[in-house]
Order: structure tokens, then C-alpha cells, then sequence
């Protein structure tokens, strides 16, 4: 996952910095590259051939979801356990309203509260994962066929111990 200093570059540019029409996946350029940030969020394209994320949407199932429920984010510094709680469709005109997915900022811990419930409940799958104001969270955000609208994928940041016993 590649991040610049906004959030154009790496649409069209590979991790190594190679002009290249189909880009790679990029953090916003917002957020912290540690992971540290109450919502982290990756861009990524939905690509036909299959790469990149073009399975998010496969998220709308819920039997996908049944099989998929985490993933998994490696980093230099560590890893963590990706536990998905929501997958919705959202429009790009969101973007800066009270419900949307892509909210990098929140006044206090209540108001994050309320921004997490409202983003479990938009959520098209039956998940038991909940989402309080200590969690981190990582949002996925692809297109949707023909580019209109955005296919999101929430879930819950759990960090793995990295020290071996």
C-alpha cells in the first residue's frame, strides 16, 4: 500500500513511481502511515482482470462474507487481523457529510460512536463484529461497475502480537 501527498498520484502511478494507466492501492493522503488514525482508508481500482479490488464487491454476498469474514494487513512494523463489519455502496457526493465513509475527523469519542454505528448499520451483510470509540478502522473504497457510485469494505483493526515468546 503506497501513500503520497494527495490523492490523485498513485491512480495512475505503480508503488515504484512507474506511469502506469491502472495505479496501485494508496492510502489518503490524510491519514497516518501507521495505521494509528481512528479511520484508515485505502483507494484501490476494481479491475476486471481480477487484481487490485476488484474482489470488495463479492462482499455483498452474504455467503461470501460467511466465508471471507477477515483478512489480514501486514507491515514492516506488524500486523493485524482485519475484522470486517459492514459492506455497503456509497456515493462519492457522501464524501464530507455526518455518514460518510470516507470521515477522517470526529469532534470526541461520542460523536465516533455514532459514526461507527451508522456505518455498521448500512452495511448489506449480517456481521457479529462490533465497532466501539477504542477500535481502528480500515475502509476499503472501490468503484462500482461503470464508476457512478463506490463499493465499501469496514472492518475492525486488530493488532497481532509481534514479540515472539
Amino acid at each position: 500500500v503506497t501513500q503520497a501527498d494527495d490523492n490523485e498520484y498513485y491512480l495512475h502511478h505503480l508503488y515504484d513511481g512507474t506511469y502506469n494507466k491502472v495505479g496501485c492501492l494508496f492510502a489518503d493522503y490524510e491519514n497516518k502511515a501507521d495505521f494509528s488514525d481512528r479511520n484508515t482508508i485505502i483507494y484501490g481500482h476494481n479491475m476486471r482482470d481480477g487484481s487490485m479490488f476488484s474482489t470488495l464487491v463479492e462482499y455483498k454476498a452474504q455467503a461470501y462474507y460467511d466465508e471471507h469474514p477477515e483478512m489480514y494487513l501486514v507491515t514492516p512494523e506488524g500486523g493485524y487481523v482485519v475484522e470486517v463489519f459492514s459492506a455497503f455502496v456509497a456515493s462519492p457526493e457522501e464524501s464530507g457529510s455526518e455518514t460518510s465513509p470516507w470521515t477522517l475527523e470526529w469532534k470526541d469519542s461520542g460523536a465516533y460512536t455514532t459514526w461507527l454505528t451508522a456505518m455498521a448499520e448500512r452495511s448489506v451483510v449480517e456481521t457479529d463484529v462490533t465497532v466501539t470509540s477504542s477500535d481502528k478502522v480500515l475502509t476499503l473504497s472501490t468503484c462500482t461497475p461503470g464508476g457512478a457510485s463506490r463499493f465499501i469494505v469496514m472492518a475492525k483493526l486488530v493488532e497481532v502480537n509481534n514479540e515472539a515468546d
